[in-house]
């Protein structure tokens, strides 16, 4: 009997722990947490929601001189990915399609396409971070920036949301569950904010800027809010230029002294031939400072013609001076002043960019440099085009998704597969690597309307000399009849090629064995062929002057068609 009674005592007890246990797990949590202190940051620091959802920041906001203050690496983030902070020179650069915006620390007067604007309150630069004051980016981008004075808290929208009302008072917890902790009461009617509605709670926004969780089921009379974006930073360009018929026909033109743009073969016309782009333009020095050998009666020839002209500007194929150049915007400026400058000067119908030795730290510059100089390269009516190497790993820094996006036209150079300081003779345009050239460019989001094949007219006579039993390996850069009758000359002959898409020639004189894949009409046509294939914009060939005249009509007949 006393043992049944110990048995049933102990029954109560564990029924009562049992209870207990299930009371506690049904009992919503009562803690309450200082919502400052559980984003991380101190009462008095401008806590920010992107979108109704904190951020966590290495600079907040500040208050100067009555106005908030946004630092760079927010607006960045946040608003506009392509802000650009010159820390060495106190400038900011704005970009969009239309427009270059520079702005100066510590002063009232902008630019916007070098035209001077009055701002009400200044950029500053503090411990090396850029700051912007807020009324200047709600007007330029057309976002809603909120502060609550109150709490110190702000909330930037930019993107549709949805706002609702509370039906009846509950609590915002941290996360979506009862066991988290309470950062305020809601009361009924409040209005609250949010992106998307969740199954059973919902991360909501308050009044007062404090994010949390709130059951998805006290949500009512739910409104689709529309934020309209006036200002379109992230764009794609439209050309200014297209030929009236067919796909552009292109040629690059070598040009290495002034006296040499009036030779009898440049006041030659070239049936079927769209654009001329002699390479007039390089760099003194780091300074910016532009070689100039360009000829206005060249224009006006290719003009009478029917040609266009676009102006080539190589880096001098030295990354120090790409790199000064381009990581200084006061020297960008500059240079992009005195291009346009050539454009009026020459009549000249576009600009080519050819920095082949742009170092990967550029990058953002690079892309930068595109950016500035193409809305002002539009306000004249004149075409862009940028050259770029087939891709590869190492040249992955060039973007070429951003280059497509800002340029008219992008010149994929399909040569130099095999090239002077190869270990192999090879090809110098191979079937198959022209092709990885088309494809693998628009696989990096260059659109096809965009795109230019570029197409080699030399070739390269590769010559091994066997001294001693050891051999070496030499080559030199020929044009198309030069390297046939080189061959054919030393009683060679030639076979067409399968797997490249040439003709195959090759001769042996005393220790001297000789091997060139020709550039010819065949394998012109086979390229040509890739481009109709792929439906690219056209082809651009280097260079002028190492082609055959059949060539030409090959080009014409595929591309004018």
């Amino acid at each position: 009997m006393k043992k049944n009674k110990i048995l049933f005592i102990i029954f109560i007890i564990l029924l009562f722990i049992f209870c207990i246990g299930i009371i506690v797990i049904a009992m919503p949590s009562f803690k309450r947490i200082d919502y400052k202190e559980s984003i991380g940051i101190d009462k008095n620091t401008i806590g920010v929601n992107y979108q109704f959802n904190n951020v966590k920041l290495d600079n907040y906001p500040i208050v100067k001189e009555n106005e908030i203050y946004l630092p760079i690496d927010l607006v960045k983030d946040y608003i506009d990915k392509y802000i650009y902070w010159d820390e060495n020179e106190d400038t900011i650069t704005i970009t969009n399609e239309e427009k270059v915006i520079r702005m100066k620390t510590e002063q009232l007067e902008y630019y916007i396409n070098d035209e001077p604007i009055e701002l009400n309150f200044p950029v500053y630069n503090i411990d090396k971070v850029a700051y912007l004051p807020k009324s200047f980016l709600e007007e330029l981008y057309s976002i809603n920036i909120d502060y609550i004075d109150k709490t110190k808290m702000m909330n930037i929208e930019n993107k549709a949301y949805k706002m609702a009302y509370v039906k009846r008072s509950t609590n915002l917890r941290q996360e979506g569950n009862r066991k988290a902790p309470i950062i305020q009461n809601i009361k009924r009617k409040e209005m609250v904010y949010f992106n998307e509605l969740g199954d059973k709670y919902t991360k909501i926004c308050t009044e007062k800027g404090y994010t949390g969780y709130v059951k998805t089921k006290l949500l009512k009379d739910i409104i689709d809010v529309g934020v309209e974006r006036k200002y379109d930073n992230d764009y794609e360009a439209k050309s200014p230029w297209k030929p009236e018929d067919g796909k552009i026909n292109l040629v690059f033109d070598q040009v290495q002294k002034v006296e040499s743009n009036s030779s009898s073969f440049r006041r030659t016309a070239i049936d079927g031939v769209d654009v001329l782009v002699p390479t007039w333009f390089s760099f003194k020095d780091k300074s910016g400072k532009i070689i100039n050998i360009a000829d206005k009666s060249y224009v006006d020839f290719a003009h009478k013609n029917g040609d266009k002209v676009w102006g080539l500007i190589t880096d001098n194929f030295d990354s120090e001076i790409s790199h000064a150049i381009l990581s200084s915007t006061k020297t960008r400026e500059y240079v992009i002043k005195q291009l346009l400058a050539f454009v009026s000067t020459y009549d000249l119908d576009g600009i080519n960019i050819d920095f082949e030795s742009v170092l990967a730290k550029d990058s953002d510059n690079y892309i930068q440099f595109l950016r500035e100089l193409s809305p002002a390269l539009r306000m004249q009516g004149a075409v862009l085009s940028v050259d770029l190497f087939v891709p590869k790993p190492w040249t992955e820094h060039y973007n070429r998704k951003e280059v497509g996006k800002i340029v008219d036209y992008v010149v994929v150079m399909g040569y130099d597969e095999h090239y002077s300081g190869s270990e192999n003779a090879g090809s110098v345009a191979s079937l198959d690597w022209s092709e990885i050239a088309i494809k693998d460019t628009l696989t990096q989001d260059v659109p096809k309307e965009k795109l230019i094949l570029g197409i080699p007219f030399y070739t390269r006579m590769w010559t091994i000399i066997t001294e001693n039993g050891e051999e070496k390996l030499y080559s030199k850069a020929m044009g198309m009849q030069e390297a046939y009758d080189f061959i054919i000359e030393k009683d060679g002959k030639f076979v067409y090629d399968e797997e490249t898409g040439q003709n195959y020639g090759e001769a042996t004189s005393g220790n001297r064995f000789y091997r060139v894949w020709l550039e010819d009409t065949q394998s012109v046509e086979k390229r040509l062929e890739l481009v109709n294939k792929y439906d690219i914009a056209g082809v651009g060939a280097w260079k002028r002057g190492f082609e055959t005249e059949e060539v030409w009509h090959i080009i014409k007949e595929k591309m004018k068609g």
